[in-house]
Protein backbone atom coordinates (compact mmCIF):
# COMPACT_ATOMS: atom_id res chain seq x y z
CA UNK A 1 0.00 0.00 0.00
CA UNK A 2 1.32 3.31 -0.89
CA UNK A 3 2.89 5.67 1.89
CA UNK A 4 -0.27 8.42 2.55
CA UNK A 5 2.52 10.82 3.60
CA UNK A 6 4.73 10.72 0.20
CA UNK A 7 2.79 13.27 -1.17
CA UNK A 8 4.01 15.56 1.74
CA UNK A 9 7.41 14.15 1.09
CA UNK A 10 7.48 15.70 -2.37
CA UNK A 11 6.09 18.92 -1.56
CA UNK A 12 8.79 19.27 1.35
CA UNK A 13 11.64 18.51 -1.53
CA UNK A 14 9.84 20.49 -3.97
CA UNK A 15 10.04 23.32 -1.33
CA UNK A 16 13.88 22.63 -0.45
CA UNK A 17 14.32 23.49 -4.36
CA UNK A 18 12.05 27.02 -4.24
CA UNK A 19 13.64 28.01 -1.08
CA UNK A 20 17.35 27.32 -2.86
CA UNK A 21 16.05 28.64 -6.00
CA UNK A 22 13.97 32.10 -4.61
CA UNK A 23 15.17 32.59 -1.43
CA UNK A 24 11.65 33.22 -0.30
CA UNK A 25 9.02 31.39 1.57
CA UNK A 26 5.81 32.40 0.80
CA UNK A 27 3.01 29.36 -0.22
CA UNK A 28 1.39 31.21 -2.86
CA UNK A 29 4.83 31.86 -5.06
CA UNK A 30 5.37 28.50 -3.98
CA UNK A 31 2.08 27.04 -5.60
CA UNK A 32 2.81 28.66 -8.87
CA UNK A 33 6.67 28.00 -8.87
CA UNK A 34 5.16 24.31 -8.98
CA UNK A 35 2.32 25.17 -11.75
CA UNK A 36 5.64 26.88 -13.80
CA UNK A 37 7.76 23.38 -13.35
CA UNK A 38 4.95 21.42 -14.62
CA UNK A 39 4.81 23.34 -17.67
CA UNK A 40 8.38 24.36 -18.23
CA UNK A 41 9.28 20.40 -17.37
CA UNK A 42 7.14 18.11 -18.10
CA UNK A 43 9.11 15.21 -16.79
CA UNK A 44 8.65 16.68 -13.42
CA UNK A 45 5.71 14.68 -12.68
CA UNK A 46 7.57 11.58 -14.17
CA UNK A 47 10.76 12.51 -11.74
CA UNK A 48 8.20 12.12 -8.47
CA UNK A 49 6.27 9.53 -9.60
CA UNK A 50 9.43 6.96 -10.27
CA UNK A 51 11.04 9.19 -6.60
CA UNK A 52 7.31 7.39 -5.17
CA UNK A 53 8.07 4.53 -6.24
CA UNK A 54 11.34 4.11 -5.13
CA UNK A 55 10.64 4.80 -2.01
CA UNK A 56 7.71 2.96 -1.34
CA UNK A 57 9.85 -0.25 -2.36
CA UNK A 58 12.62 0.98 -0.18
CA UNK A 59 10.20 0.90 2.87
CA UNK A 60 8.30 -1.66 1.69
CA UNK A 61 9.43 -4.85 4.23
CA UNK A 62 10.69 -7.11 0.94
CA UNK A 63 13.75 -5.72 -0.40
CA UNK A 64 13.25 -3.91 -3.76
CA UNK A 65 15.00 -6.92 -5.84
CA UNK A 66 12.64 -9.66 -4.23
CA UNK A 67 10.14 -8.01 -6.89
CA UNK A 68 12.13 -10.11 -9.82
CA UNK A 69 11.87 -13.07 -10.70
CA UNK A 70 14.64 -15.64 -9.10
CA UNK A 71 16.99 -16.00 -12.28
CA UNK A 72 17.05 -11.86 -12.42
CA UNK A 73 17.76 -12.30 -8.36
CA UNK A 74 20.30 -14.60 -8.78
CA UNK A 75 22.38 -12.92 -11.35
CA UNK A 76 22.08 -9.76 -9.14
CA UNK A 77 23.29 -11.20 -6.38
CA UNK A 78 26.38 -12.48 -8.20
CA UNK A 79 26.87 -9.32 -9.49
CA UNK A 80 26.56 -7.18 -6.50
CA UNK A 81 28.70 -10.11 -4.90
CA UNK A 82 31.61 -9.29 -7.81
CA UNK A 83 30.99 -5.44 -6.78
CA UNK A 84 31.24 -5.40 -2.95
CA UNK A 85 34.43 -7.74 -3.53
CA UNK A 86 35.88 -5.14 -6.08
CA UNK A 87 35.13 -2.37 -3.59
CA UNK A 88 36.62 -3.91 -0.67
CA UNK A 89 40.25 -4.87 -2.97
CA UNK A 90 40.41 -1.12 -3.64
CA UNK A 91 40.01 -0.38 0.14
CA UNK A 92 42.84 -3.46 0.49
CA UNK A 93 44.83 -1.76 -1.48
CA UNK A 94 44.68 1.90 -0.85
CA UNK A 95 47.90 3.86 -0.76
CA UNK A 96 49.70 0.84 -2.71
CA UNK A 97 51.12 1.57 -6.54
CA UNK A 98 48.52 -1.35 -7.84
CA UNK A 99 44.56 -0.67 -6.68
CA UNK A 100 42.77 -2.93 -8.92
CA UNK A 101 41.59 -6.49 -8.48
CA UNK A 102 42.89 -6.72 -12.05
CA UNK A 103 45.97 -5.84 -11.71
CA UNK A 104 46.49 -7.79 -8.74
CA UNK A 105 45.38 -10.44 -10.55
CA UNK A 106 47.88 -10.06 -13.50
CA UNK A 107 50.74 -9.63 -10.68
CA UNK A 108 49.26 -13.35 -10.10
CA UNK A 109 49.05 -14.80 -12.93
CA UNK A 110 52.81 -13.52 -13.87
CA UNK A 111 53.72 -15.45 -11.07
CA UNK A 112 52.48 -18.12 -11.17
CA UNK A 113 53.66 -18.81 -14.86
CA UNK A 114 56.84 -16.81 -14.10
CA UNK A 115 56.67 -15.76 -18.29
CA UNK A 116 53.39 -14.72 -19.84
CA UNK A 117 52.74 -13.44 -23.15
CA UNK A 118 49.99 -10.17 -22.56
CA UNK A 119 47.48 -12.26 -25.07
CA UNK A 120 48.24 -15.18 -22.40
CA UNK A 121 46.80 -12.18 -19.26
CA UNK A 122 43.96 -11.36 -20.97
CA UNK A 123 42.25 -14.71 -22.27
CA UNK A 124 42.77 -16.17 -18.82
CA UNK A 125 40.49 -12.99 -17.59
CA UNK A 126 37.90 -13.17 -20.96
CA UNK A 127 38.96 -8.93 -20.84
CA UNK A 128 38.59 -6.80 -23.87
CA UNK A 129 41.70 -6.41 -25.16
CA UNK A 130 41.74 -2.65 -24.76
CA UNK A 131 41.22 -3.10 -20.86
CA UNK A 132 43.61 -5.75 -20.77
CA UNK A 133 46.32 -3.51 -22.44
CA UNK A 134 45.55 -0.55 -20.39
CA UNK A 135 45.98 -2.54 -17.30
CA UNK A 136 49.43 -4.29 -18.64
CA UNK A 137 50.28 -1.05 -19.64
CA UNK A 138 50.37 0.33 -16.57
CA UNK A 139 52.03 -2.71 -14.23
CA UNK A 140 55.19 -1.58 -16.96
CA UNK A 141 55.03 1.71 -16.54
CA UNK A 142 55.16 1.75 -12.81
CA UNK A 143 57.99 -1.00 -13.13
CA UNK A 144 56.21 -4.22 -12.08
CA UNK A 145 56.40 -5.53 -15.25
CA UNK A 146 59.10 -5.60 -17.70
CA UNK A 147 59.17 -7.05 -21.37
CA UNK A 148 62.10 -9.65 -22.47
CA UNK A 149 62.11 -11.47 -26.03
CA UNK A 150 60.71 -15.38 -26.34
CA UNK A 151 64.64 -17.62 -26.33
CA UNK A 152 62.07 -19.77 -28.96
CA UNK A 153 60.61 -17.09 -31.20
CA UNK A 154 62.60 -13.65 -30.77
CA UNK A 155 59.02 -11.91 -32.16
CA UNK A 156 57.19 -12.94 -28.86
CA UNK A 157 57.81 -10.67 -26.01
CA UNK A 158 57.44 -12.05 -22.83
CA UNK A 159 56.24 -10.35 -19.54
CA UNK A 160 58.12 -10.74 -16.28
CA UNK A 161 58.24 -9.36 -12.72
CA UNK A 162 60.16 -7.11 -11.42
CA UNK A 163 61.94 -7.35 -8.12
CA UNK A 164 59.76 -4.59 -7.35
CA UNK A 165 56.74 -6.03 -8.74
CA UNK A 166 57.68 -9.31 -6.89
CA UNK A 167 57.52 -7.12 -3.38
CA UNK A 168 54.40 -5.36 -4.56
CA UNK A 169 52.59 -8.39 -5.20
CA UNK A 170 53.37 -9.98 -1.93
CA UNK A 171 52.47 -7.28 -0.36
CA UNK A 172 49.01 -6.97 -2.04
CA UNK A 173 48.87 -10.83 -1.14
CA UNK A 174 48.47 -10.56 2.06
CA UNK A 175 46.09 -7.39 1.95
CA UNK A 176 43.93 -9.44 -0.62
CA UNK A 177 43.64 -12.91 1.84
CA UNK A 178 43.07 -10.41 4.46
CA UNK A 179 40.31 -9.02 2.14
CA UNK A 180 38.95 -12.78 1.09
CA UNK A 181 39.21 -13.57 5.21
CA UNK A 182 36.88 -10.60 5.70
CA UNK A 183 34.49 -11.10 3.19
CA UNK A 184 33.43 -14.49 4.72
CA UNK A 185 33.70 -13.43 8.33
CA UNK A 186 29.97 -13.56 8.69
CA UNK A 187 28.77 -16.15 6.50
CA UNK A 188 28.91 -19.63 7.66
CA UNK A 189 31.78 -22.36 5.63
CA UNK A 190 29.20 -24.73 5.43
CA UNK A 191 26.50 -22.60 3.44
CA UNK A 192 28.75 -20.93 0.48
CA UNK A 193 30.50 -23.96 -0.17
CA UNK A 194 27.67 -25.14 -1.05
CA UNK A 195 26.37 -22.42 -3.28
CA UNK A 196 30.38 -23.35 -4.70
CA UNK A 197 29.95 -26.28 -7.13
CA UNK A 198 26.55 -24.85 -8.45
CA UNK A 199 29.07 -21.52 -9.41
CA UNK A 200 31.78 -23.21 -10.87
CA UNK A 201 29.51 -25.02 -13.63
CA UNK A 202 27.80 -22.14 -14.45
CA UNK A 203 31.05 -20.64 -14.67
CA UNK A 204 32.72 -23.21 -16.70
CA UNK A 205 29.88 -23.28 -19.02
CA UNK A 206 30.02 -19.85 -19.89
CA UNK A 207 33.93 -20.20 -20.23
CA UNK A 208 33.80 -22.24 -22.82
CA UNK A 209 31.08 -20.79 -24.57
CA UNK A 210 32.80 -17.08 -24.28
CA UNK A 211 36.13 -18.67 -25.46
CA UNK A 212 34.68 -19.94 -28.78
CA UNK A 213 31.74 -17.79 -29.56
CA UNK A 214 32.27 -14.27 -28.24
CA UNK A 215 32.92 -13.13 -31.72
CA UNK A 216 28.97 -14.22 -32.63
CA UNK A 217 26.12 -12.02 -32.43
CA UNK A 218 23.41 -12.69 -29.56
CA UNK A 219 21.24 -14.93 -31.50
CA UNK A 220 23.29 -17.10 -32.53
CA UNK A 221 24.51 -17.56 -29.05
CA UNK A 222 20.97 -17.43 -28.06
CA UNK A 223 20.34 -20.28 -30.17
CA UNK A 224 23.96 -22.03 -28.99
CA UNK A 225 22.39 -22.18 -25.82
CA UNK A 226 18.77 -23.21 -26.83
CA UNK A 227 20.54 -26.36 -28.25
CA UNK A 228 23.06 -27.34 -25.22
CA UNK A 229 20.61 -26.85 -22.77
CA UNK A 230 19.58 -30.39 -22.24
CA UNK A 231 23.07 -31.73 -21.81
CA UNK A 232 22.97 -29.10 -18.73
CA UNK A 233 19.73 -30.48 -16.46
Amino acid sequence: MENKYDVLKQLIDLFENFEMENGQLDVLNFAQWILNKHHEEPELQEKISNKTILTRYQESSVPFKNHFDDKIRFLEAVAGIARYHEFYTRKALKDMVINTRLEFLFLQAVDMLERAKKTDLINIYHLEYTTGMDTIRRLINNGLLFEIQDENDKRIKLLIMSDLGKAVYEQAKKRINDESTMFFTAISDNKWKKVLPVLEEIDDFHSDVFQKHNNKPFAEISNLMDSLKHLFK
